[in-house]
């Protein structure tokens, strides 16, 4: 009986205990007691931590990709023509030296390479440790599916501290690892050499030239004996190339044919072509004639098997 008592005391008592606790926490605030765990990354969902290697984050932010041009005004369709999905920001700080970082989070590590060549300076100072560059005023590096810029807050900063920053930074973007730029993706710029003309790569995230089988291409504009096509690489192999093929049957293209395991034709009165080569959709459009397409196409393979 005594037990019985002790217990309905005890449930009774125990909501005024339960009020009290909650009163007492309301007056003595602990965090540790009513703040949730610490997010990963800088803390606003950002995928950079919010110190590293001696220097704090300040002011990290995330803006979608249908908001960046709040941050960056004028720039923003440059992005999203490589698939750009976010854009996260802030100020690194360390010993009185201050870089403002615009990290930009594409939907594939291609998309990131492509904005990160696009705007890479011909003279620049190449990073130890990561694929990236230094010049005046800027640090830039690209890992995964991100393309980092760090500019200096003030003129004449010295960027040594800075490139360090970007290297680890880099690391933790890439997952760890810093691709060997000996393993780096073939590109049609790397293939077509000195034929390639002058500020002509594009990316194409998607639905590349109206087809849904091409995507994540990369592109190019060749110069051979005095005729133009683009050369191309889109991701996929056999089932991509099959699917390319159907459709370019299916969207009006015409005199198909078949040759080193691709398949060609013409279309609105210009000839491509695509193959399956090392697992990628290698190809040649906007050809003249089908012997200039011929021609591009031996000359893309000859590289091919050459790299």
């Amino acid at each position: 009986m005594a037990n019985r008592t002790f217990l309905f005391a005890a449930g009774w008592v125990f909501p005024f205990v339960l009020a009290g606790l909650f009163f007492w926490k309301g007056t003595v605030y602990d965090p540790a007691v009513f703040e949730p765990p610490a997010m990963e990354g800088g803390g606003s969902g950002l995928p950079v931590p919010a110190a590293i290697g001696g220097w704090a984050l300040d002011g990290g932010e995330t803006l979608p990709a249908d908001r960046m041009y709040e941050r960056i005004n004028g720039r923003a369709s440059y992005y999203l023509q490589y698939g750009a999905t976010a854009l996260h920001y802030g100020t690194w700080s360390a010993d009185g030296k201050m870089w403002d970082m615009y990290l930009y989070e594409f939907s594939s590590p291609a998309g990131a390479r492509g904005a990160f060549d696009g705007e890479a300076p011909s003279q620049r100072r190449e990073l130890e440790g990561a694929k990236g560059y230094a010049v005046p005023g800027q640090v830039a590096a690209a890992a995964g599916a991100f393309y980092l810029s760090l500019s200096a807050y003030e003129a004449g900063a010295d960027a040594a501290a800075a490139e360090e920053l970007a290297v680890e930074l880099a690391l933790v973007l890439g997952g760890g690892e810093i691709q060997d730029e000996t393993e780096e993706e073939l590109t049609p710029s790397m293939l077509a050499g000195e034929a390639a003309v002058a500020e002509s790569d594009e990316f194409l995230p998607q639905n590349a030239f109206g087809f849904s089988s091409l995507q994540e291409v990369r592109t190019v504009r060749a110069a051979l004996d005095g005729t133009e096509t683009v050369w191309f690489r889109a991701a996929g192999g056999t089932e991509a190339l099959a699917n390319y093929a159907a459709e370019l049957a299916e969207y009006g293209g015409s005199e198909l044919f078949e040759a080193d395991g691709g398949t060609g034709g013409s279309m609105f009165g210009s000839w491509e072509f695509a193959a399956d080569a090392d697992g990628a959709l290698w190809g040649i459009r906007d050809a003249a004639s089908k012997d200039i397409l011929l021609k591009h196409w031996s000359a893309m393979k000859t590289a091919l098997e050459e790299k």
